[in-house]
């Protein structure tokens, strides 16, 4: 090895140091954290990759973290990318108001559950409204509608008290940099932020700050080490179902995932913190922020992608949990017209180096090794090809009972996600999949079958 080999190996084993060591949070009773070099590299070229693919490039900004649980013991290994830098955490700062309510009822003696009529829903369907009550019970204050400076004598009392979840936090040695402090809006005290709680908008302040690697760890703690009882509850409001609209991760985790998270979207952000149990067994948590939400609506669910590249990279799920077939193999589908296949001048998001237009309809035949139930989902790049009206495909699958199932989708709105189809019964061998151009012009890329884990009694 020359000088200049030297060199850059020690470049590179300072910088792989500094991204396994710049994430704190570690200090959770009962748990150990073990900061992995490799966890670290690996998550930061999927970040990367990941971005590049992007077909906006404003999308550029996205931190993350993840400790994956080591053996079923209560060692988890992390690795992060920007683990500090901090982001507007919209509707996730929801999740730690939920912690923060559960402990205001054992501070008054009474059950976890007294705020139930505002955590639920500010929960379940991220109501702000609720949000506002709750933050106003915990932090035992209501907003100031007429103070105008923080040289007014009430400011440094109310201040503390809006403090009183990071102050929580800092007791669990689970806050570093962040700021909690502010209400999601519109919520009980207005449609905006007036008199003081605009004033806790302004800087030093700015309104709440989250890192992922805090809000990781933060996860960890909640679902690991807090009583029985007090998981049971907050888990009844973060579980998921992976289609819904309520995670951005869920359209790109396998069949069979379980997921408890609390998602933000709101203005260009996009985020979510979600403990993760795989259909192997395997538990991890990964916590993403991001100014992906570019395009409105059709972003929301953007980091599916990124959750399941993840996945991939670390090898975490089987091959039959995400069987991804593209259009780079010829014999895969046949068309009612001569389709336009394309190779070059690919959107970014594409799967795979090719995908096709057609105006008719096509059928999908991609082959199965074994019979089980499927989810089937269809992956739509980012592609303005035809009409500048929405493109609309309907898809159809047929199971082993001739049942036809699907539905139509709007190509120019559903961008950058795995769409679900259904779930079927199929058996080995080629599967049947209808695709019908209506009106106009329609594109293919990839199409996913996600075998579903057989039932476990115990």
């Amino acid at each position: 090895m020359n000088f200049i080999e030297l060199f850059i190996l020690v470049l590179s084993l300072i910088a792989t140091k500094v991204l396994s060591q710049e994430c704190g949070c570690n200090q959770i009773p009962s748990i150990e954290i073990v900061n992995d070099p490799q966890i670290a590299n690996n998550i930061k070229e999927v970040r990367d990759f990941f971005l590049s693919k992007q077909p906006s490039s404003q999308f550029d900004r996205l931190s993350a973290t993840i400790l994956i649980r080591q053996n079923k013991t209560n060692v988890w290994r992390r690795g992060s990318v920007d683990a500090t830098l901090l982001a507007y955490p919209a509707s996730s700062v929801k999740l730690m108001y939920m912690y923060s309510a559960i402990e205001w009822c054992k501070s008054l003696g009474r059950p976890i559950s007294c705020l139930d009529q505002y955590v639920r829903p500010m929960i379940i369907v991220s109501s702000n409204l609720a949000t506002g009550y709750v933050v106003d019970a915990i932090t035992n204050t209501t907003n100031i509608d007429d103070m105008t400076s923080t040289n007014d004598t009430r400011w440094a009392h109310w201040f503390y008290q809006r403090s009183s979840t990071e102050r929580l936090l800092q007791k669990l040695n689970l806050y570093e940099n962040q700021i909690l402090r502010s209400k999601t809006y519109p919520t009980n005290s207005g449609q905006g932020p007036v008199g003081s709680e605009e004033l806790i908008l302004e800087p030093p302040s700015s309104g709440n700050r989250f890192q992922s690697c805090c809000t990781a760890s933060f996860m960890l703690y909640l679902m690991q080490t807090r009583p029985a009882n007090e998981v049971q509850y907050m888990q009844d409001k973060l579980y998921r179902i992976l289609e819904s609209d309520e995670t951005t991760f869920g359209n790109g985790l396998p069949a069979g995932t379980v997921i408890y998270s609390k998602i933000g979207c709101a203005y260009d952000t996009i985020e979510e913190i979600a403990y993760i149990i795989l259909p192997s067994g395997q538990e991890i948590i990964l916590s993403a922020f991001s100014n992906g939400f570019q395009r409105p609506a059709g972003d929301f669910y953007i980091l599916g992608r990124f959750a399941e590249l993840v996945l991939q990279k670390f090898s975490l799920i089987s091959p039959s949990s995400a069987m991804i077939f593209t259009t780079d193999d010829p014999d895969m589908y046949t068309c009612v017209n001569q389709p336009v296949k394309h190779n070059s001048s690919l959107p970014r998001d594409t799967i795979g180096k090719s995908f096709i237009t057609f105006d008719r309809s096509c059928i999908i035949h991609p082959q199965l090794s074994e019979r089980g139930v499927y989810s089937v989902s269809i992956w739509t790049p980012s592609y303005y090809g035809g009409s500048t009206s929405s493109s609309l495909l309907n898809v159809a699958v047929t199971d082993v009972y001739n049942f036809k199932g699907g539905d139509t989708i709007n190509q120019k709105v559903s961008l950058s996600q795995w769409i679900s189809v259904g779930d079927f019964l199929l058996n080995p061998g080629r599967q049947t999949i209808s695709l019908t151009a209506i009106n106009q012009e329609s594109v293919f890329n990839a199409v996913r079958f996600s075998l579903r884990p057989p039932l476990s009694v115990q």
